[in-house]
């Protein structure tokens, strides 16, 4: 994202801040002085703190699948593919400091007055759902869906625990059980 104007800063900022304080630890105040924005630009693009969020959340949504994919699309079998996306997480969990999904962080501190955000969350979630969907139909057709959720779970249990123990070897053995699947 080129962050020349003050919309574009402010997501940047949001973006940042929100991973790495969480949202509600992060205040619009800080938002605006980092991203040397006034307060009316905030409201005059986004509306609000929750709009910021929404934004945020379509915004990672787009740029984690453009990383994800790009990672992928160097494997040419769906093994090799299904293989890659944990090799993927082995990868950024470390250099993201084993923060984990920023979907998942946000989803924890929402409450029920936040339902466009959680909307996006559900949104990103099924996006990747059906994308192991897609890999695993070569597999087997008829349980793809099963085989498909089971290796969904494993990655997505990969990341909140590589969190909680802050190393890849959940990431490992989630890895090696969707190889086994796959046999």
């Amino acid at each position: 994202m080129k962050e020349n104007g003050p919309k574009d800063r402010i997501l940047a900022t949001a973006s940042r801040l929100f991973y790495e304080q969480g949202y509600t630890q992060t205040g619009i105040n800080q938002i605006l002085e980092e991203a040397k924005v006034a307060k009316a630009s905030l409201y005059q693009h986004y509306g609000s703190k929750d709009e910021l969020g929404v934004a945020y959340l379509q915004y990672e949504r787009e740029r984690w699948f453009k990383l994800f994919q790009a990672y992928l699309d160097q494997k040419t079998t769906p093994l090799d593919k299904i293989v890659a996306c944990f090799e993927y997480l082995e990868e950024s969990q470390p250099q993201r400091n084993f923060k984990g999904c920023r979907f998942i962080n946000l989803l924890t501190e929402l409450s029920d007055s936040s339902p466009k955000m959680r909307e996006q969350i559900v949104e990103h979630k099924s996006k990747l759902r059906a994308y192991f969907a897609q890999l695993t139909q070569h597999y087997k057709p008829i349980a793809s869906q099963s085989l498909a959720d089971s290796i969904y779970l494993l990655f997505e249990g990969a990341i909140i625990e590589s969190k909680i123990y802050q190393h890849v070897w959940p990431i490992v053995i989630a890895k090696n059980a969707a190889k086994k699947m796959l046999e």
